[in-house]
């Protein structure tokens, strides 16, 4: 057999002009994602104010101790105050006595320094240009008056029957015992200086001079 009889017959190449080319293959693009559908927006419950309550009670403090102890116009004093002011006074006294020795040096005027002490403790009360209490007392705020009210400036009797027997020694110390018994009673801040005088300690500032 020969080579021509074993090939195939193929048929020619189409090779007329004006033929349309083949159109080239298409090509698909990636897969569409599937839309998803929008979530709907959902408003706030609206949550209620909350109920008031009732309202807070107001506790009322029993009054302490302490507010028995503050210094009322023409009240009773405290006790601390009244020894506050006798301390002062007896210091103005020991300054008086001492001050003079050193003004006035001599063995013989020591014994008119010592006058010059004792005689303030006697009359601190009653003297003009304290005005119804001693150097202390004003310090505290203090004053002295008669049971009845009246005023014991220049009443040198009744400052002498209330302090004469503060001369005594350790007398002051029994007349503060006296005032620490007497704080709950009826005699709550008289002393027995004030019970032979008639006389009474009150909070109180100086009165005002009169306006020119």
């Amino acid at each position: 057999m020969s080579d021509d009889e074993k090939k195939p017959d193929l048929p020619p190449p189409s090779s007329a002009r004006g033929s349309a080319p083949l159109p080239p293959p298409s090509l698909s693009g990636p897969p569409k994602t599937p839309s998803v559908p929008p979530v709907p927006q959902v408003a706030p419950a609206e949550v209620p104010p909350p109920v008031p309550g009732p309202p807070p009670k107001v506790v009322q403090e029993a009054p302490s101790d302490d507010d028995d102890e503050e210094l009322v116009e023409g009240g009773i004093p405290p006790i601390n105050t009244r020894i506050l002011a006798a301390l002062i006074d007896g210091f103005v006294a020991a300054g008086i006595g001492y001050g003079l020795r050193i003004l006035l040096p001599g063995s013989h005027l020591d014994f008119l320094a010592s006058l010059a002490a004792l005689a303030y403790v006697v009359t601190r009360d009653s003297l003009p240009f304290l005005k119804d209490g001693s150097i202390g007392k004003m310090a505290m705020k203090l004053r002295v008056e008669k049971s009845g009210g009246g005023s014991i400036q220049g009443d040198w009797v009744t400052a002498v029957k209330r302090n004469v027997a503060l001369l005594i020694p350790f007398f002051g110390l029994i007349e503060a015992i006296v005032l620490f018994n007497r704080e709950n009673g009826a005699q709550r801040g008289l002393r027995l200086g004030d019970e032979w005088a008639k006389t009474r300690v009150i909070v109180g500032s100086l009165p005002k001079a009169p306006e020119a």
